[in-house]
């Protein structure tokens, strides 16, 4: 957990992260009286195509492993073979009897972390995957190859619905808002486009925790304000550097239409109080 203390850093280069996806909830509603009724959460192609395209992505599901085989062969197609892992509620080390009840399942990075550090340079994995224009399942292994330790609490985002589920590493959790049956009805829903634009910014962070520490995902911001920062923001060092520059301009300005020191600080969105939230 020190590491989420440090200072922000931005690169000029993205790096990939690993992106690990929650279904149930998060990326699919299914229906409670008829669990083979899966509605996908609107823009889901579009958020999906982003990380596929800029991250490493890793499926971890509470759900059992035909539940889970399910929701991928509806919502994924091709691109579950492009998953590095895909883990189920096996993963969870949960005695027999918490197995097959409902219990809170916490997800401990730590585990995944330990997974891709132990398993050395290339994994494994057989998933069977059924798509609309095959007659048959099919199931062949898939190789990926991974750095061994190449991940860790700088650069994993853990997307889930549930607070609890993330408790472990806070401050690499993005929650989402339970995409539940009101929302699969309205149709309405905008939450993955919020995080395909939260992500956007997180490629170029050095460390993802640091930033999530101090500028955590919100479903209640407005679309808009996911956006990346103004670039000259990042060129303050510390709230002494801000604080003087702005008395300096408020000095300059004190005539104009600004208002108070604290209505100037508002207006121009300070960026020492974006790195305070």
């Amino acid at each position: 957990m020190d590491k989420a203390k440090e200072r922000p850093e931005t690169m000029s280069e993205p790096q990939k992260l690993l992106i690990i996806l929650d279904l149930n909830g998060t990326l699919f509603y299914r229906a409670k009286r008829n669990n083979r009724a899966v509605t996908s959460r609107p823009y889901l192609t579009q958020f999906l195509n982003f990380i596929f395209t800029n991250c490493h992505v890793m499926v971890w599901s509470s759900a059992q492993p035909h539940s889970v085989e399910a929701m991928l062969n509806f919502g994924f197609g091709n691109r579950a073979s492009e998953l590095v892992r895909v883990w189920d509620r096996t993963h969870f080390k949960l005695p027999k009897v918490d197995y097959e009840r409902k219990v809170l399942t916490i997800k401990d990075l730590e585990f995944v972390w330990d997974a891709f550090g132990r398993d050395g340079s290339t994994t494994t994995t057989t998933t069977t995957i059924t798509t609309a224009t095959t007659t048959a399942t099919t199931s062949a292994p898939r190789r990926t190859k991974v750095n061994p330790m190449q991940f860790d609490q700088t650069n994993t985002v853990l997307i889930d619905d549930s607070t609890d589920k993330i408790q472990l590493q806070p401050h690499n959790g993005v929650t989402l808002r339970d995409f539940d049956e009101d929302l699969a009805r309205a149709g309405t829903d905008d939450e993955l486009l919020k995080v395909k634009s939260y992500l956007e910014k997180l490629i170029y962070q050095k460390n993802v925790s640091a930033y999530m520490r101090l500028h955590p995902f919100s479903s209640n911001a407005p679309l808009d304000s996911c956006k990346y920062p103004k670039p000259e923001w990042r060129a303050w060092e510390d709230e002494g550097e801000y604080r003087e520059a702005l008395w300096g301009a408020w000095q300059n300005y004190h005539q104009s239409t600004w208002g108070s020191w604290e209505d100037k600080v508002k207006r121009e969105q300070s960026p020492w109080r974006h790195y305070q939230r």
